[in-house]
């Protein structure tokens, strides 16, 4: 009887002991809060260095505080009709836990595959961004230079 009651009684005391950690363990961290777009901006930019083979149009967010989830859609034009972008998809893009988002375009490759375009073309590109809910943008880009 005397050994039944010391069981017991340790057998009390050890889950009164594990019960804190048992609920600590369980709890979940508190959600972050929701993202803001007030330190975000939306950018189109183009870089066509005397090295043709960097060239490069970009779509993009970016923001001075990282952002759980930044969305990036855009839209590449040759000569001001649509050219689809391999692979399939890559028009779009979305980053976590980011300060910036890009979706960028390989001007000196699409200019030589899968045939090399002869003359002189004008690629563009276009898009928005989403922050938080906050669609930032439309905006547009365009390369004027001769050699592509």
């Amino acid at each position: 009887m005397v050994n039944t009651v010391r069981r017991c009684l340790c057998l009390a005391v050890v889950l009164v002991l594990a019960t804190p950690a048992v609920s600590d363990a369980k709890r979940k961290p508190p959600p972050p809060p929701p993202d803001a777009a007030g330190d975000c901006s939306f950018v189109v930019a183009t870089s066509v260095p005397d090295y043709l083979v960097l060239a490069s149009l970009d779509v993009g967010v970016r923001c001075a505080t990282p952002k759980q989830s930044i969305s990036v859609s855009a839209q590449l034009t040759r000569d001001g009709i649509p050219t689809p972008v391999l692979p399939a998809g890559a028009e779009s893009r979305t980053c976590a836990n980011a300060t910036e988002c890009f979706v960028g375009y390989d001007l000196f490759s699409l200019d030589n595959h899968p045939e090399p375009v002869t003359g002189d073309q004008v690629y563009c590109a276009s898009g928005t961004g989403l922050v938080g809910g906050t669609v930032l943008g439309p905006g547009s880009a365009c390369e004027d230079d001769a050699r592509l």
